[in-house]
């Protein structure tokens, strides 16, 4: 009884001070009385979690539901509550990612030969930040990018895009749901190149310690009428699902595959056949083997495969296939905290229906990522 006592004094006292009323106090107490009674007994451990929960008690919530997990590390109710009170209680953040480097290329236009080779410099930032919104955690990603040639000027390349959208978990499970609404817009070959706006559904969670996630979009492009793409919709599918520690402790295979249509109209690009470049399937994968072999090491492979065919509105048909494998290096924390070098080789072998579309390119990169 003693015991007992003392723990409702603890409960009682700690939930005054956070806000608790006494009533609920007592509530929490008596099923605090069945977890001493039984500590693994999950029934009593999920009810005394969701009452703190459901009271704003988010500390005692979480730490009830990382008990339960150490008892029954596949809990799927002890699994989504932790999720769920994480992001209460997170506080919010904001992770920026610088990336710049410099890269040599073989074919920037992307053309049978003979070919000419270039040297561009390239830049990145990427913006992630989350925060609780009216009881809501929120995230919202903005990306900018650009890339700009020595020599061949008529393909310097800039976008700037962004969505933002509510994080919503999916109850018995450890994976959430986030839609989001974005739009974006690119600017090439000196003027604007199009607008866009999509709206998106992103399913993302752990399996086994490795990231997956699964992405559902929808949108609609606009290009200036001086490029032979118009406007229209497109809709598209991808994804990341992966697994960890295949050969050791600190590697990962992975596979992203991705499914696409465009509908987007346009006058024929003036090649051996006659196709409007914005209508057209396209699928493919790219697969990667990654480790770490020491804290300031890591190595990387992939491989990229394609396959898109081109809506017939002239002559013949088109059908492009794309090999693309890959190699690099990731040299960590070399020149500060979360400041890395990295080395990239690839290699693009582009077969196609069409002999103007026949092309080899190679693209060896030297960046440096920047992560706050």
């Amino acid at each position: 009884m003693r015991r007992r006592s003392i723990a409702w004094f603890i409960i009682a006292l700690a939930g005054v001070a956070g806000g608790i009323t006494p009533a609920a106090a007592d509530e929490l107490s008596a099923l605090y009385a069945k977890i001493i009674a039984n500590p693994t007994d999950p029934a009593a451990n999920l009810e005394y979690a969701r009452l703190a929960e459901a009271q704003g008690d988010y500390k005692r919530a979480l730490a009830t539901y990382e008990r339960m997990l150490i008892n029954d590390p596949t809990n799927k109710d002890a699994l989504a509550g932790l999720q769920r009170v994480r992001r209460y209680i997170e506080p919010a953040k904001t992770q920026k990612t610088w990336e710049f480097g410099v890269a040599s290329e073989s074919n920037p236009l992307l053309v049978p030969p003979p070919t000419s080779s270039d040297f561009y410099g390239y830049g990145s930032l990427a913006v992630r930040d989350e925060r609780v919104l009216g009881g809501q955690r929120w995230r919202t990603n903005l990306n900018l990018y650009g890339q700009a040639y020595a020599s061949t000027t008529s393909m310097d390349y800039a976008t700037l895009s962004g969505d933002v959208g509510p994080i919503l978990d999916i109850p018995g499970t450890a994976t959430s749901f986030r839609p989001a609404l974005g739009a974006g817009t690119a600017y090439f070959d000196g003027r604007i190149y199009y607008g866009d706006v999509n709206a998106s559904g992103l399913f993302e969670g752990y399996l086994n310690g490795a990231y997956q996630w699964l992405r559902l979009r929808v949108g609609y492009r606009s290009y200036d009428p001086s490029f032979t793409s118009g406007a229209g919709a497109y809709a598209d599918v991808s994804g990341k699902f992966a697994i960890a520690n295949v050969f050791g402790d600190s590697d990962a295979l992975s596979v992203s595959p991705w499914l696409r249509w465009s509908g987007i109209s346009g006058t024929p690009d003036g090649g051996a056949t006659d196709f409007a470049t914005g209508l057209y399937t396209e699928g493919g994968a790219n697969f990667e083997y990654a480790a770490s072999l020491n804290d300031t090491f890591g190595a990387a492979v992939n491989l990229k495969l394609s396959d898109r065919r081109y809506n017939d509105i002239g002559s013949g048909s088109r059908e492009d296939w794309l090999v693309a494998p890959g190699a690099a290096l990731t040299f960590a924390n070399v020149l500060g905290p979360q400041t890395d070098i990295r080395l990239s080789y690839t290699y693009e072998w582009n077969q196609s229906s069409s002999s103007a579309h026949i092309w080899q390119d190679q693209i060896a990169m030297l960046s440096f990522v920047v992560r706050r």
